[in-house]
């Protein structure tokens, strides 16, 4: 799409966003971080949907055009058709659409000033902020983890006294976050308003205690890590915040599922399993998915892993790391992407050898090898960036019923296919 015609559409889906909020009075719950937005939006929107009139975009929409869409319940993007845009235009302009209480909204940010432009769209109510890590340090992005803090701090730094801050307090930059608004803190480690304890993972689920002011329930939710919790907890902690109980928060969740791409569990070729995380990835989601593939009983362990993107002058050392990991916990590594030998020379350096270490550019190759490799009982993590990198390829190639690539994997339909 040119930019002209890119900054005619933005600006008209931001306004028509902008008076459909003000007119429906919507409150918006809106999330930042530097991992798990889309989960941890799933999470808060099966906490509260059989309570209240609630949307959520089904898609990770996080840029000003993405948070319009999502605002104006537009469930794709016209990409760089002018025809899909000319159709979406049509529905926006003369469609009216279903009114919400509440809407769930993620706001991503890739440089300083994003936050900004996408609260002048939807100014929240109630603003959770779940983690900073190194992140969209390209060229023109982030200087560093500090900035990168400062940009997510600005979701609730002029958010009213009345409002809702919902932080992750483990998190030492969120910690010191300023704000006006009422602090509900979460914590798996630090002392906080809603804590989780006596944490247990398999392979089938995720079994954790909340405790709150003097209360505790239960939590068996089935998704696999034991990471998945700080997806949880801020959504428990709207939910107490909103009239519910513990025990009503866990009976919402005890059949939660991940968004595709998000560590989903998925059948492979002869009798495999494949960990679906390719939706995308950084140093930090990396080394929880390999702690993860570490912990899984298996007899055969296979670490399928994409290039990171925008990490810039740190790119290089976090790649090699990246292979030194998963010579740790893995018995065979596929690496993909533009940084695919640097990956390698990490798994290299930490002693793996050569002929268990296969390296592509292209993930649909690689998934095409390794489909030939796999045994009963093998288990396969994939994860990856996306741009030029694309891991649900590899996974396409891969699981035994790829006909159910459509609701099982990320980034699918006509569209993608072209990209």
């Amino acid at each position: 799409m040119k930019s002209v015609l890119k900054f005619i559409i933005t600006g008209a889906l931001q306004f028509k966003a902008k008076s459909y909020l003000k007119r429906n009075r919507t409150q918006i719950i809106a999330i930042t971080g530097s991992m798990g937005k889309t989960s941890t939006k799933e999470a808060i929107y099966t906490v509260l949907k059989d309570r209240f009139s609630i949307y959520r975009s089904q898609k990770s929409f996080n840029t000003p055009l993405g948070l319009s869409l999502s605002v104006l319940q537009e469930e794709e993007s016209g990409f760089s058709s002018i025809k899909a845009w000319w159709k979406i235009m049509r529905r926006v302009l003369k469609e009216e659409k279903p009114a919400y209480q509440k809407m769930v909204l993620e706001m991503g940010a890739d440089r300083p000033g994003d936050i900004k432009k996408l609260k002048k769209i939807a100014f929240p109510q109630i603003a959770v902020v779940t983690n900073v890590s190194n992140m969209h340090m390209a060229e023109g992005q982030f200087k560093n983890i500090a900035e990168i803090a400062k940009e997510k701090g600005s979701l609730i730094k002029d958010l009213p006294k009345e409002a809702l801050a919902i932080l992750n307090y483990d998190d030492p930059y969120i910690r010191e976050m300023e704000t006006e608004a009422k602090k509900i803190t979460f914590a798996v480690e630090s002392a906080a308003m809603v804590m989780a304890k006596d944490i247990q993972v398999s392979s089938k689920n995720l079994k954790f205690t909340v405790v709150y002011n003097g209360d505790s329930a239960e939590f068996i939710i089935p998704v696999l890590g034991k990471f998945q919790v700080y997806v949880f907890l801020p959504a428990i902690a709207i939910g107490l915040q909103m009239g519910m109980t513990l025990k009503e928060c866990a009976e919402a969740l005890k059949d939660f599922h991940l968004p595709p791409g998000r560590m989903s569990y998925i059948e492979g070729v002869n009798r495999s399993a494949i960990i679906d995380s390719s939706y995308n990835a950084g140093p930090a989601t990396m080394e929880k998915a390999l702690e993860l593939l570490g912990e899984i009983k298996a007899e055969y362990r296979i670490a399928a892993l994409g290039t990171m993107n925008e990490l810039g002058e740190m790119s290089k050392q976090a790649h090699l790391d990246l292979g030194k990991k998963a010579a740790e916990v893995s018995d065979l590594l596929i690496s993909v992407g533009p940084e695919a030998a640097t990956i390698k020379q990490g798994a290299l350096d930490a002693g793996m050898s050569e002929d268990k270490i296969f390296s592509f550019f292209d993930s649909e190759e690689a998934g095409n090898f390794l489909k030939g490799r796999l045994s009963p009982k093998d288990v396969v993590l994939v994860k990856g960036s996306q741009n030029r990198v694309r891991m649900e390829k590899l996974v396409k190639a891969v699981m035994n019923h790829p006909e159910k690539a459509a609701t099982l994997l990320c980034r699918q339909g006509e569209a993608w296919e072209r990209i």
